[in-house]
């Protein structure tokens, strides 16, 4: 199948989450399985192993036109505030009934729609509960009806799944972990928030920000897209130079930012790389809560 205009063609099968999580530099390849192209989605829009979950605050949008057969799902019902941190993993059956009510499976393949960051903390959140097929839609719905395809704006009847939860916590650090090995060889700590942020000149969500973690560089997640609106991701030439500029080959990749949601985006993009990755889901504001250490110090890019 031709690759899109912005990433490779669909692989088939997923590199599962144990395989990444252990996968060495010389191993490395992109999982282009995590993206899929509006082309092939609609010549498998009928095959009842696919789902489509729109994504998104409210329903607005859905109920003005959607993809035939999408099912709508509500960004809040991703997270909880636990120990006053927000954006918190519910639990694995919270999520199990979350998503058995939109009729998705242990093999159904969910493919996500919608903006960026939405998109990519569902992402780690259904990789979290253990699902093996999920994807996002290259382009979203803007470019779905740019090419004149089918809409509806009715919701489908829905028949709900059933989903044996496999929880990957692996793809879980918690403050503990981070703490125990930040400054340290084998991890590359990316820290996805604004300068003013990572420099220690901001606030947000009424906490001062002191700075970053050590070691930690910078990356703005709006580099790593093309819009802002629909989840379209740049090239895997781009997006693969600017991730070897903030990882060291053979390192995991940690991802932070004020609560996880920005750094969903760092996630995805490095498993898309097929770097193994974490997530630091309490992020800076469990760190900050904490009083852990933090530096303001710039970490330089590196220059592979």
């Amino acid at each position: 199948m031709p690759a899109s205009a912005r990433t490779l063609a669909v692989l088939a099968g997923a590199i599962s989450l144990s395989v990444l999580l252990g996968a060495s530099s010389a191993a490395r390849k992109p999982d282009a399985s995590l993206i899929v192209s509006t082309d092939w989605l609609a010549k498998n829009l009928k095959d009842h192993s696919v789902i489509v979950l729109v994504v998104d605050r409210t329903d607005s949008a859905y109920r003005a036109g959607h993809v035939p057969g999408a099912r709508f799902v509500p960004y809040a019902t991703f997270g909880e505030t636990i120990n006053g941190i927000q954006l918190e993993l519910p639990s694995p059956d919270s999520l199990r009934k979350l998503f058995e009510s939109v009729g998705v499976s242990n093999g159904t393949h969910v493919v996500l729609m919608g903006r960026p960051l939405i998109v990519t903390r569902a992402f780690y959140t259904l990789s979290y509960l253990g699902l093996a097929h999920v994807s996002a839609l290259d382009g979203g719905f803007t470019k779905w009806k740019r090419e004149s395809r089918a809409a509806e704006t009715t919701a489908p009847s829905i028949e709900r799944g059933h989903i044996t939860p496999a929880s990957h916590s692996e793809i879980v650090a918690n403050a503990q972990w981070v703490l125990d090995r930040v400054g340290k060889p084998g991890y590359s700590f990316i820290d996805t928030r604004t300068d003013s942020e990572y420099l220690g000149l901001a606030s947000r969500g009424g906490l001062r920000s002191l700075g970053h973690l050590d070691g930690a560089r910078r990356l703005e997640w709006q580099t790593a897209f093309t819009d802002s609106i629909e989840f379209t991701p740049k090239s895997i030439a781009e997006l693969n130079t600017m991730w070897r500029e903030r990882v060291v080959p053979g390192d995991t990749v940690v991802a932070y930012c004020y609560i996880g949601y920005r750094a969903s985006g760092t996630y995805f993009i490095s498993r898309l790389l097929g770097y193994p990755a974490k997530l630091f889901d309490g992020s800076y504001e469990e760190w900050a809560k904490l009083n852990y250490p933090t530096v303001t110090t710039v970490t330089p890019l590196r220059k592979p």
